[in-house]
């Protein structure tokens, strides 16, 4: 026994070094797979080494399930689709805890043989080595109750990422009244159970219930923990839920004195936890916030978001055909704009009203906003030219000469019971008298009085379509759909402009993100790049830190095509090369692309490190539409002089661009 004990524990030793190599390897792009591998390796050494020093390798039950649980794995795992991997992992975070919880379970209701060992017998009038409660036995109980309460909170926490992840449960922060005295009070109460388990006397009726409550508290602490994390921030919880894992497995190690155990769970909870302060930093953000609930979600933009799916597709489909026969529009905006952050999606429809052969103006009442030159300062902010705005009072004897007037996020101003209610709050206002226009497009959020309370009758007008919602929603569905007609977005127009571009290029960098999961594009990517080198060009790839949903996302689907982990540029290293790059192709990114990360002082994304895209001689931009990312923060880079928009699948614009090129 003595040789045999030796030899468990050097090669122990060689499974938490393999461990350790396997996990250092996956920190670099070049050694990920092997060091996957190893690590994996390593895993399966620990099982059968296990079986072989406790004896029981040739039991034949244990090795049915080990053997159905592999084929199973191996079923399910080539089922899983890339773009659902951050699910798959958090649901191993959560099994990796269930199992500790398990072993915990299994010591606390067992006569196990640290027990055996140290007494010889154990007593007839009790199966709960939790009734000694001293020394050796209050260790274990402690440690093994340790590992059921966090390897609960661990599975439960884990269910509740997978659920927002893949969209079936409400990805928004949900908070409970006193929400944070509920985790307080569910935490504290979980620990305070297992203290009673290691250190109190209890009968065989009490032990049972002891073990019951830590499982239904901590599991509680679990959901309440999780469910008022962010959709968005969900990928750092799972980081964190990993370390997690770990701690619950090194728990359980020690609770049955395995060294092996205890080192790999260090190790796991060891790098989740450095991965999540890795992420956190990427993000600039903070634990403490996310925890907490102080994600991308905003209280205004939440509400206005409930509105969101409302929009009449008729009246969406009247809006863009009178557009598309406009030759003159005028837009008027209104508070309206800043409360939805509306004003790089003016700029898009005024865009595509301009590419259609219209001509567009702006107007802003003196009192539009919540102060002088509110709306001005918005207008400006998405680079809408000063000489775009017309005098309100001169526009009054010219009103009928527009064919559309857009009011987006306006009321009170444009209301005509100022000129008719003698008894209204606002008779005798100035207003935008736009009823007179030949036809009234509302972008408002719904049809309840301004700010002075008064009933608008304009919403009633016959020549008024009413598309009511978040003004920034509302808005880019105007714009896209006038690009989509316009040719197709005269997408082939925009097409060969941009394989013009590509084919005369020399450095070319390619920024994949979200929507090329998707879209499924990364076998696209590969093609164009190899086209690209053909042409004579260098092509890197820019990973962000936080692209993708899960750490290291886009890496795996870009192995998954062979490209080669040479061209894989973190963004600390490809930063300052995009001053010096003749196009940068984006395919599905947004949040890590989006300038407003440097001065949109007060946005979820601000302060964030961004790839420096815009910085580049030309930008194209695969992206399905030009809507916010998750983040919920319109992109300037959408609007940039040098930026050629192929809108759209990236798949279908990547192929088109692929075939001009």
């Amino acid at each position: 026994m003595g040789g045999m004990s030796i030899a468990f524990y050097i090669i122990s030793g060689i499974v938490i070094l393999g461990t350790l190599v396997g996990i250092a390897m996956m920190s670099k792009v070049k050694t990920a797979v092997l060091g996957n591998k190893i690590g994996a390796i390593s895993i399966l050494v620990a099982i059968i080494l296990t079986l072989w020093y406790n004896n029981i390798l040739t039991v034949i039950p244990l090795i049915v399930v080990m053997v159905v649980s592999l084929v199973f794995s191996i079923w399910w795992s080539s089922r899983v689709k890339m773009i659902a991997m951050p699910q798959m992992v958090a649901l191993l975070n959560g099994v990796g805890g269930a199992a500790s919880a398990i072993v915990g379970v299994v010591l606390l209701t067992t006569t196990h043989p640290i027990i055996a060992a140290a007494h010889n017998q154990f007593p007839e009038s009790t199966v709960f080595s939790i009734s000694w409660g001293r020394g050796l036995f209050a260790f274990t109980d402690i440690t093994s109750g340790i590992a059921i309460a966090i390897g609960m909170i661990t599975f439960f926490g884990s269910l509740v990422a997978v659920g927002k992840l893949s969209g079936k449960l409400n990805q928004k922060p949900i908070i409970l009244p006193m929400h944070q005295l509920i985790a307080a009070l569910l935490l504290i109460v979980s620990f305070a159970l297992v203290g009673v388990i290691g250190l109190g006397h209890l009968n065989l009726m009490e032990s049972r219930l002891a073990i019951a409550l830590v499982f239904a508290f901590s599991a509680a602490f679990g959901v309440v923990f999780s469910m008022r994390i962010g959709g968005a921030d969900m990928p750092i919880m799972i980081s964190l839920l990993n370390s997690m894992t770990g701690v619950a497995l090194a728990a359980a190690g020690m609770a049955i004195g395995d060294p092996m155990l205890i080192a790999v769970g260090g190790i796991v909870g060891a790098a989740g936890l450095i991965l999540t302060q890795i992420m956190c930093t990427g993000m600039n953000r903070s634990l403490f916030e996310i925890i907490m609930g102080k994600t991308t979600v905003a209280g205004t933009t939440a509400e206005v978001a409930s509105h969101a799916s409302n929009i009449d597709e008729a009246s969406l489909a009247s809006c863009v055909a009178q557009l598309k026969d406009a030759k003159k529009v005028l837009i008027i905006p209104g508070y309206g704009v800043a409360l939805s952050g509306a004003q790089n999606a003016l700029k898009s429809l005024s865009d595509a009203l301009e590419e259609n052969g219209a001509e567009v103006d702006f107007t802003i009442h003196p009192v539009a906003g919540r102060t002088a030159g509110h709306m001005n300062v918005l207008l400006a902010d998405a680079d809408i030219p000063y000489e775009k705005l017309r005098e309100t009072r001169a526009l009054d004897s010219v009103i009928e000469q527009y064919d559309v007037v857009i009011a987006v996020g306006a009321n009170d101003i444009i209301n005509p019971a100022a000129l008719t209610d003698k008894d209204s709050a606002i008779f005798g206002l100035p207003i935008l008298n736009i009823e007179r226009a030949k036809h009234i497009i509302l972008c408002n959020l719904d049809t309840k009085p301004g700010y002075a309370g008064v009933e608008n009758p304009l919403y009633n007008n016959e020549n008024a379509i009413k598309l009511l919602g978040n003004a920034s929603e509302t808005v880019s569905q105007l714009a896209d759909s006038i690009n989509a007609g316009n040719k197709n977005h005269d997408i082939s127009k925009e097409a060969e402009n941009a394989a013009g571009l590509l084919s005369e290029s020399k450095k070319v960098i390619i920024i994949p993100g979200y929507g090329m999961a998707l879209a499924n594009a990364q076998g696209l990517v590969r093609e164009l790049s190899d086209k690209l080198e053909k042409n004579g060009a260098s092509v890197d790839f820019a990973i962000h830190p936080v692209a993708g949903r899960m750490p290291g996302h886009m890496n795996v689907l870009l192995a998954e095509v062979d490209i080669s982990y040479d061209k894989l540029r973190e963004m600390d290293d490809i930063n300052p090369e995009f001053a010096t790059c003749d196009v940068c192709v984006v395919v599905g990114a947004n949040d890590v692309i989006n300038p407003a990360a440097r001065d949109a002082v007060g946005t979820p994304i601000y302060g964030m490190p961004i790839l420096s895209a815009d910085e580049a001689k030309n930008i194209v931009v695969c992206n399905f539409d030009t809507k916010p990312g998750y983040a919920g923060v319109d992109n300037p880079l959408y609007t940039s002089s040098n930026a050629t928009l192929l809108l759209g699948d990236a798949a279908k614009t990547l192929k088109d661009l692929i075939n001009r090129f």
